[in-house]
This record gives structure tokens, sequence and C-alpha cells, in this order.
């Protein structure tokens, strides 16, 4: 009987070839690639808007600090910056003392480090105080959450760091050489305006009105004129929702939260030209309180986030989130501002009581702000 050979032979035969082809292989990877492309930008996205609303909760919540404060004080906010006066001094002089982040620190969960504050003493002294700490130590070595936008990485997670700064308003500033502007004190009695055109700067017209382009301006000691000088809530003529308290800035802080330097805690608006004199326009009329906002000071970019890439202590808004800053406003609402804002509605939005109609009797050149428009920013 003939027997056929269904064995080796017969397998060998119907054998598949297992794997990948080439080609196969390049067209999977060639749809990973794609795939990859596509969920790749939205993880980032997602991310940047998980770093976005931290931020404008942090910022939130300082607000939130500023405005307990002020529930606290009959209405008045913190001030800029605290100096101590100079004991034994025929002429007043002043020495650092702090900035507005240590007076909140009680409505911030920072009652212990309040408690050992001691503020007849710089923010960077070494020497151990009556409540047994030193100053330097407190502010320098304590990290607090808040103060901080998780996209600064100069103060994000790092001891002392600040990333919201206080709206300053404007002033009568100088730039160095290294372009950093340049406003020692930042005091609204010692801004040289002359508003009412008259041809004298720092009369009692012109540091009022010089006064309601800030919301935030230092204390000197014992000075009765510089006492209090912070915007009180609930008296900002253009709008408490109108008016920035609080802004973003990722070149604040220089290592300090309690630093009262303007470059280390504040915003400000730099104004051009020089000292007004009889017979010329004088700078702030022109500059600020008109119809356009321009004539800032040369050398200076003001506006938001074009001096990003600047030096630590620039003392304008800024953030690494992509076209945008974050601020607070003085109703303690937060939200982000696109840096295409028109320039002349963000020195609207700094100043809290500048179109108040006046009667300024020798200002010819005089013109209040215009009433800020919610739609326009």
């Amino acid at each position: 009987m003939l027997k056929t050979n269904s064995g080796i032979g017969a397998r060998s035969t119907n054998r598949r070839r297992a794997g990948f082809t080439l080609i196969e292989l390049l067209v999977v990877i060639s749809i990973i690639a794609t795939l990859m492309s596509l969920i790749l930008p939205a993880i980032q996205n997602a991310r940047e808007a998980g770093r976005r609303t931290q931020c404008l909760n942090n910022i939130r919540n300082v607000t939130v600090a500023l405005l307990n404060f002020a529930s606290s004080n009959k209405s008045r906010l913190p001030a800029l910056s605290y100096y101590n006066r100079n004991p034994g001094s025929m002429v007043p002089s002043f020495s650092d003392g702090r900035s507005w982040v240590v007076e909140v620190l009680p409505f911030m969960d920072q009652q212990g480090t309040y408690d050992r504050w001691d503020n007849a003493l710089p923010w960077d002294s070494a020497v151990v105080n009556s409540n047994g700490a030193r100053n330097i130590n407190l502010a320098g070595e304590l990290y607090i959450e808040a103060l901080a936008c998780p996209n600064d990485e100069s103060a994000f997670s790092i001891p002392g760091g600040l990333s919201y700064v206080a709206n300053a308003g404007f002033g009568d500033s100088t730039v160095g050489a290294d372009e950093m502007v340049q406003d020692p004190g930042h005091s609204f009695h010692a801004e040289d305006f002359d508003w009412d055109s008259n041809g004298t700067t720092l009369e009692v017209t012109d540091t009022k009105l010089t006064r309601d382009t800030g919301v935030f301006w230092s204390e000197f000691g014992s000075v009765p004129s510089t006492s209090n000088p912070s915007a009180t809530i609930g008296k900002i003529y253009d709008g408490s929702g109108n008016t920035i308290m609080l802004s973003e800035n990722i070149n604040a802080g220089q290592g300090n939260w309690a630093n009262p330097s303007l470059n280390s805690c504040g915003m400000m608006y730099p104004i051009s030209g020089a000292p007004s004199t009889p017979g010329q326009t004088d700078r702030a009329s022109n500059a600020v309180l008109g119809n356009t906002p321009t004539a800032i000071l040369p050398g200076t970019q003001p506006y938001i986030n074009q001096r990003k890439t600047g030096p630590e202590g620039a003392p304008f808004p800024s953030s690494n989130h992509p076209g945008i800053v974050v601020v607070s406003m003085c109703d303690g609402s937060a939200k982000t501002i696109s840096e295409n804002l028109d320039e002349y509605v963000y020195t609207q939005l700094l100043t809290p009581s500048a179109s108040r109609l006046r009667t300024l009797a020798t200002a010819t050149q005089f013109v209040p702000e215009k009433p800020v428009s919610a739609d326009s920013f």
C-alpha cells in the first residue's frame, strides 16, 4: 500500500513568516508620531492651564488678604513700603523697613511669622530681635506658596520668593545705567509733578492728584503727610473692578518678599520729561491724564510683558504665561489681561481715581482720564 508523506515536507510548505515587514514597521512608527504630535500639545496646554489656574487662585488669595487687612484698618490698604525714621537726626532720614507683604502675614495663615517680626528693624537685619528672631531669616528662609506663580522660576518653591507686586501708580523716575527704573521711596508727596500747570510742583493740589494715580504708596516713619498713604477700599472713584491691585512680575522679589524697594514689591508707570517749568508743558498732564499715555520715561518698557526678559527688579507687569499676565482687581477678582492691551487702557486700569472731574483754576492742559469701559480689557 502506497503511503504519502504528510510530515515535515508538508509542514514546511505551509509555514508562515512571523513579524513585521519594514513597510509595516514604518507605517506603525508614522502613526505613533502623528498621535504624539497631536497629544503632546494638548498635554502641554493642559499643564499650562493648570499653572494659570493656580496662579489665579494664588493672586486672588493674596488680594483677599489685603482686603481683610483693609477691613481691619478702617478700609485702608497697607502702605507699599514702610521706612523707619532714624533717631537723633535734626534732618529726617530713613532706613529700610518692610514691604506690604509683612503687613498681611496674619491674614495669610502666617501669624507666627508676623509675631516674630520686629518692625523697628530693617527687613534685612541679622540682629536677634526682641522676639528672638532675625528679620532676614524670617523672610529669606520662608516660602509662602500663595506668593509665587508656578510659572515663575525665580520665585516658585524658593524661600523668600515673590511673584505678585502692588500697583504703585505713576512715578517721577530716573533710569540707571542698567536701564533699571529708580524711584527711591515712591511717595506721592515727593513725585515732581505740576498737575495744575502753575509752575510749582509738590503743592497740595499736585500731591493729591498724584495720590490718585496709584493704589499703594510708601510711608515714612512718623512724618504725618505720609501716614496712611494707600487707597481706601470703597472710595476708589474709577471703580474697584476697574482698578488693578496686584500683578504678576517674574522680575519681582529679588530673593525676599519683605524687601521694601519699589523694584521688589511694586510696579509703576514711569513718566518722561524734566520737572515742570513755567511756560512749558508739564510732564503729567501731557503724558498721563490726557487721551494718550505716551511720553513714558526713555529707556523703560512699562507695558505688559515688555520687560519679561529684563533684569531682576524691573517693576513692570510680566509673566511666563503665553501672551498674558495675571492681575487682581480692587474688588477681589482675578483675571488675565492680554499683553496686546491698549496702552491707554492700561494706564486707566492703574489709576484708582484719575477720572474724577476737578476744578484746577490754572490748568490750561489738564484733562482727566475717561472712565474705562468693561469691554476694553
